[in-house]
């Protein structure tokens, strides 16, 4: 090589951003560039001939030798990674590679080499590699099993990536399933494939996110529910839907366990409801009995007793004119008893008729029908309401009657009736008079069928009211409550809903 041959040569050498060196026939260093030389920030001296390993990491060193012994004696390309110290006593990551040039006759004359610092690639890489550990790491401890499947545009279908959960719920390695796909949707239940496909077709048209439940049959295993979700991404090749499947055997079963409990429940619902329609029927018949057929025996009981009293009143001692009269209000009592009953009883087949109500003139009816005489009546704020008018003015009906008549003996008898709201903001109506009251630890005994607080001989009554009262408001999905005491009235509340 001339002089000018080899200036032009340094030159080029020089203008590149590799390391570059060269050895001889041996392997000995015997040119440093002057990138390299600065890089090392050492002298050419002291890495020529075996002493170019000096700036290797110790722990890189021996496998760096090793393989450049290789390679000179095989006459190879040398390759190599290794971490270099740089002139500022920074190890990088350097990529080493060298060629042999040879003769006419294939002899090795010279070794051409070069440097490249990968330092920032390789931890690039070691990052990703630590990523993809950490992913996999994630993907192995998941209950879900992770996949990406691939359906190319000749027809093919392949799963480049699939988590050890899939494989071992359908007993089929990664590989396998990286090389033939089918032989896990052969899997798919036969009612179920085609659904499976139609819903693949429609994502891969759409790229829109596939969600589907099918059937798998296992072997070994049998039938096995399992959901996917997934998302497609349009690539070269084809579609790729990346997402998860789950076991959703139990759930399935679960479902089937709650619609055959359904089932079950509706036919137990069904067999009331015929029951219930039974117990109707034979109320509505022992209604009648009640209204006819006991009417008739007491009627003849109070028309003889007071045709005895009218027609041998004269002749009859005093005790046995005393006798008949009892008899006679006895049949009358015992007749609205028999009343009392009856409307209580029909109150569970009257349907509902709801509607607004004007609760302002609602009670002004009730009190004009009442004539409550002497009594003072105060009526407060009435809201209006959505109730069926015939049943709620029943209800004003008993309550105000009882106001009065549990009133009567004060002078002057107070009546007050209003409404107002509760912490819900729910309309509450009350009834409240200044009567004899009652002790609040028989209040479990108010609303009972013919339970009564006070003898008959004080206050007259078949101990029905209450109880029609709190049906009505029990069918209007409302309650009722008292509040009272001995002597000091008492105050009936209510709501509707």
């Amino acid at each position: 090589m001339t002089d000018e041959s080899e200036s032009r040569y340094r030159q080029i050498v020089e203008s590149l951003p590799q390391l570059v060196w060269t050895c001889d026939a041996q392997g000995a260093a015997n040119y440093m560039s002057r990138q390299l030389l600065a890089f090392l920030g050492m002298p050419e001296a002291g890495l020529l001939g075996d002493g170019w390993g000096a700036p290797i990491h110790p722990d890189d060193r021996a496998l760096a030798s090793e393989t450049w012994r290789s390679a000179v004696k095989a006459g190879s390309e040398y390759r190599a990674e290794f971490r270099l110290r740089r002139h500022d006593g920074v190890y990088r990551w350097c990529e080493a590679r060298a060629t042999p040039l040879v003769d006419n006759s294939g002899s090795i004359v010279q070794w051409f080499g070069a440097n490249t610092d990968i330092h920032d690639q390789r931890e690039v890489r070691e990052a990703l590699h630590a990523e993809k550990l950490r992913l996999e790491k994630m993907a192995a401890a998941s209950p879900q099993m992770l996949h990406s499947v691939t359906a190319t545009r000749e027809g093919r279908v392949t799963f480049p990536y699939v988590s050890p959960a899939l494989t071992r719920l359908f007993g089929l390695s990664a590989e396998q399933l990286a090389e033939d796909g089918m032989l896990l949707v052969r899997m798919y239940h036969p009612d179920d494939a085609e659904g499976v496909r139609l819903a693949v077709e429609k994502s891969a048209q759409t790229l829109s996110p596939w969600r589907h439940e099918w059937r798998v049959v296992i072997p070994g295993r049998g039938e096995v529910w399992v959901e996917g979700h997934s998302m497609p991404v349009l690539g070269p090749d084809g579609v790729t839907w990346h997402g998860s499947l789950n076991d959703i055997s139990e759930r399935k079963q679960a479902e089937q366990e709650i619609r055959r409990l359904n089932s079950e429940l509706e036919a137990r619902v069904q067999a009331r409801t015929l029951e219930l329609e039974s117990a109707n029927r034979e109320l509505e018949a022992f209604s009648y009995s009640v209204s006819h057929d006991l009417r008739e025996p007491l009627r003849a009981m109070s028309g003889f007793s007071r045709a005895l009293m009218e027609d041998f009143n004269d002749s009859l001692p005093p005790e046995a004119q005393r006798y008949l009269s009892a008899v006679c209000g006895a049949a009358v009592r015992m007749g609205e008893l028999i009343d009392d009953l009856l409307a209580f009883s029909r109150l569970a087949r009257t349907p509902l008729k709801l509607r607004p109500v004007d609760t302002n003139d609602l009670v002004a009816q009730c009190l004009l029908e009442l004539s409550p005489g002497q009594a003072e009546v105060t009526i407060g704020t009435l809201f209006p309401c959505q109730a069926d008018p015939g049943l709620l003015r029943q209800v004003f009906m008993n309550l105000l009657s009882n106001a009065l008549k549990y009133s009567r003996q004060r002078t002057p008898p107070r009546i007050e009736v209003g409404s107002q709201r509760d912490e819900q903001g729910k309309a509450v109506f009350f009834v409240r008079d200044n009567g004899t009251g009652f002790d609040m630890s028989y209040s479990s005994k108010l609303f009972g069928v013919f339970q009564r607080l006070h003898r008959q001989e004080e206050f007259e009554g078949t101990g029905v009211g209450l109880a029609i009262v709190q049906r009505i408001l029990t069918r209007h999905g409302g309650r009722i409550w008292a509040d009272a005491a001995p002597d000091k009235g008492a105050t009936f509340s209510f709501t509707l809903e």
